[in-house]
């Protein structure tokens, strides 16, 4: 077995000459180092008969730099990187090429020790790379003058480990715009290997990481001397929808919070309405309420927390139903003429109003209308009526206009107009009442009334 970098010249024979010499021509391998050749004499038996011959093959002059080890290499920034970079100076066959100055180049930052290197016995050159201060890509470029080409090297700078803020309780899941949140963050300082870090005053900050609106009560809290931060009051303003918060400080890795769900806050009396028209009495009168917290949001669901107190000329206390989209309803049934005051409650306490709905009395009915009829004197009797009309309720209506009609002892029916001509005449007196009077000769008077056309109740009347 020959050694590497020996040559084998198989079946090449040679005959000595007269002076008992014997050579050959050999050509050396394109690998450098020891080469080996060995001459066998066939005559000679053992040992005596090989003759070995070593020779030195050296490389031929550097052509080109070849990459060796080091690129691609990753470390924290302002450290050395854990491989040295190193290439190799090589000539056309590949051979390594000792004596051959090698300089190294810098970008981006950091440094290179040593800056030139002269190749080894290998055709070795390395030297070793100290990344810059800030995170990211840094590069380093070897070359060798009369060498065609570089060989270019790469390196990551990544940041070195920090502490950071880890979200022992999480937020409530579910809040009320406005309201503070039930559960209340807290962290734990925490060093980079995952052990807690007892450092105190660390003022934590934290804002909205995802979502709109606003953060309200204190944004900032600082840590106790055991690490711990403890937030108390934090809750979230605006409209409804997902949140999620981002909790940071100076020099600590920062954490988000799981996903919140904002709801409607409660009820504002700034914000939710309650429109009462004017009523009728003994016609329903229809109430909107629209409920809204002191963002805007609509709130469902709060049917049996409302409810609406009717005070004034009528009295009640009115339940309040769900319309949808954050709109309630309610209606009462008036049946006294005059002014209502309507306050919409939230849990029995005042959220809107009061609000005023004049009612005015109904239509006119002869069932309930009354008449006074009054009589003086013997021979000459004078009898004085005075009607008052009102609606089904009892009330006054309070106006004229309606067709009212009187007779005294079966005379023909005399009708109330504005403003007669004649004493001797039925008046409507414009306020719902209707007057009128008669001088009869007679003992017993009887009087017949009616309204629109229909007797009024306890018509015919007699006078006494």
């Amino acid at each position: 077995m020959l050694p590497p970098g020996a040559a084998a010249l198989p079946g090449t024979r040679v005959s000595t000459g007269a002076n008992g010499q014997a050579g050959v021509e050999y050509t050396l391998s394109t690998t450098a180092g020891q080469q080996i050749v060995e001459a066998h004499a066939a005559a000679i038996e053992g040992p005596a008969g090989v003759a070995v011959f070593v020779i030195s093959a050296a490389p031929e002059a550097a052509v080109a730099l070849t990459p060796v080890a080091g690129d691609s290499q990753s470390a924290q920034v302002s450290t050395a990187l854990p491989e040295s970079l190193a290439v190799r100076a090589v000539d056309r066959f590949g051979n390594g090429v000792p004596g051959v100055e090698v300089t190294w180049e810098v970008r981006g930052g950091g440094q290179v020790s040593p800056t030139s290197v002269i190749t080894g016995p290998d055709g070795r050159a390395a030297t070793a790379r100290i990344l810059g201060d800030r995170p990211g890509e840094y590069e380093a470029i070897a070359r060798a003058e009369g060498l065609d080409g570089s060989v270019s090297f790469s390196a990551l700078a990544v940041a070195p480990p920090r502490p950071e803020l880890v979200l022992v309780t999480q937020p409530s899941s579910e809040v009320n715009a406005g309201v503070p949140f039930h559960q209340q963050p807290e962290l734990q300082l925490q060093d980079p290997f995952g052990a807690p870090l007892s450092q105190e005053n660390v003022r934590v900050s934290v804002q909205i990481a995802e979502g709109g609106g606003s953060l309200g009560g204190s944004t900032s809290a600082r840590s106790d001397v055991s690490g711990r931060v403890r937030f108390t009051n934090l809750e979230l303003r605006g409209e409804t929808g997902d949140r999620r918060l981002i909790f940071a400080a100076e020099g600590f890795t920062p954490v988000t919070s799981a996903e919140i769900t904002v709801h409607p806050g409660p009820p504002a009396a700034g914000q939710s309405t309650m429109s009462a028209p004017n009523g009728t009495a003994g016609v329903a009168t229809s109430i909107t309420i629209r409920l809204r917290d002191e963002f805007g949001n609509s709130i469902t669901g709060a049917a049996g927390d409302l409810s609406i107190r009717v005070s004034g000329a009528n009295e009640a206390l009115l339940p309040v139903t769900e319309d949808g989209g954050g709109t309630y309803a309610s209606s009462y049934v008036p049946l006294r003429s005059g002014t209502d005051e309507l306050t919409l409650l939230y849990r029995g306490e005042p959220l809107d109003g009061p609000a005023e709905s004049l009612v005015v009395p109904g239509a006119s009915d002869p069932s309930t209308s009354t008449a006074e009829v009054t009589r003086s004197g013997v021979l000459f009797v004078q009898v004085t009526v005075l009607v008052t009309v009102r609606d089904a309720q009892g009330n006054p209506v309070g106006r004229g206009g309606d067709l009212v009609q009187i007779s005294a002892n079966g005379s023909a029916l005399r009708t109330c107009v504005p403003n007669p001509p004649t004493t001797n005449q039925c008046r409507d007196n414009g306020d719902g009442t209707y007057s009128d009077q008669f001088i009869i000769i007679a003992n017993a008077v009887t009087v017949d009334i009616t309204l629109n056309g229909v007797p009024l109740a306890g018509s015919p009347y007699s006078a006494q």
